[in-house]
């Protein structure tokens, strides 16, 4: 499978979290490393080791001699497997970027990827067919149910099968590395820029033999927070609810005047207690509000803060990138270096 016109110019970064991965790895990168060495000039793959217990960071360094444009990111403590893609979109340079599961996402549609890049997409998804089609596992369907509402709350064009498996440029990499949040935010963050994206299906595989385990709890924690942090709407309904039920307290205020005006044998104290309540609840509804706003400024204005450490790092020992720089070829010899 050949490249379009102009291959040889561009950086690919594929880059890849990865934990305990001491039984599969090397495969892995044999595999890739070999794809991405026929298809491409110049290229890099990114792994973000995420505080390893086993000999995942010695197998990879054994491996960097001979495996060329491999750089290894050691993390000094374990960090969500998503925020760990986008400490490796921070280290790659790539003109464009692939994120890649190292333990469940094939390697074979990049090519295909980088085609799409090429056609003028910035941004390319891959989704996966266990969520697009055929029978659906009930943890697939509120996977599919939770980027359906995403998509309402927020307005965004998120594809609702987005998968792990993407690519994006150096323009969108740009447009969300500065958001305060986008540790959290990887699964949806590339949706905030707008750019025009394309979408292909795939079939996920499984390098470490192991039976993925599917965790609910986990699952619904992480869709509660890309909703709250993905969007202030959740806090600004929190104010309107707020002072709606300012406004029934008003309504119940103005209710108890009209009792106690047209009804006979109003219970002693009554008016004045329930009034007393009516005005404490309001008051009550209405600081509500005001903190709410503040709440919903201070998210959106939030301030940086450091997320992780990376204790080692690296590289292998062909940079075939580096062996590049300021080399000048005779016209009439093109393999004669000046």
């Amino acid at each position: 499978m050949s490249y379009p016109t102009g291959t040889s110019d561009l950086l690919v970064s594929v880059v890849s979290p990865i934990r305990d991965a001491e039984t599969w790895v090397e495969g892995y990168l044999r595999d890739l490393s070999a794809l991405l060495a026929a298809e491409f000039d110049d290229f890099e793959i990114v792994l973000v080791d995420n505080a390893s217990t086993d000999g995942t960071v010695s197998l990879i360094e054994s491996l960097q001699p001979e495996i060329r444009n491999v750089q290894l990111y050691c993390l000094a403590r374990s960090i969500p497997y998503e925020s760990a893609f986008v400490v490796a979109l921070e280290q790659a340079i790539g003109d464009v970027v692939i994120t890649l599961d190292a333990a469940y996402d094939p390697i074979n549609p990049l090519v295909e990827m980088i085609r799409m890049s090429r056609s003028g997409a910035e941004i390319v998804y891959g989704l996966r067919t266990d969520r697009t089609s055929g029978r659906l596992s009930l943890y697939n369907r509120l996977s599919k149910l939770f980027f359906t509402l995403f998509r309402k709350l927020t307005g965004e064009d998120l594809p609702v099968a987005a998968s792990t498996l993407r690519l994006y440029t150096r323009r969108v990499i740009n447009a969300f590395l500065d958001n305060n949040d986008r540790y959290s935010l990887f699964p949806v963050i590339a949706a905030f820029s707008g750019l025009l994206y394309q979408t292909f299906h795939y079939e996920r595989i499984n390098r470490t033999g192991i039976p993925l385990a599917l965790n609910y709890q986990l699952a619904l924690a992480k869709a509660f927070r890309l909703v709250f942090l993905s969007s202030h709407y959740p806090l600004r309904l929190l104010s309107l609810l707020a002072m709606f039920g300012a406004f029934l307290n008003v309504l119940y205020s103005i209710w108890v005047v009209l009792v106690n005006v047209f009804k006979q044998n109003v219970a002693e104290g009554w008016t004045t207690l329930s009034m007393q309540n009516s005005a404490m609840f309001f008051i009550l509804f209405v600081i509500l509000a005001i903190l709410s706003e503040y709440i919903t400024r201070l998210m959106i204005n939030n301030q940086n803060r450091p997320f992780y450490l990376i204790a080692k790092e690296s590289r292998s020992l062909v940079l075939r990138r580096k062996q590049r720089i300021n080399v000048i070829r005779n016209e009439n010899h093109p393999d004669t270096k000046l």
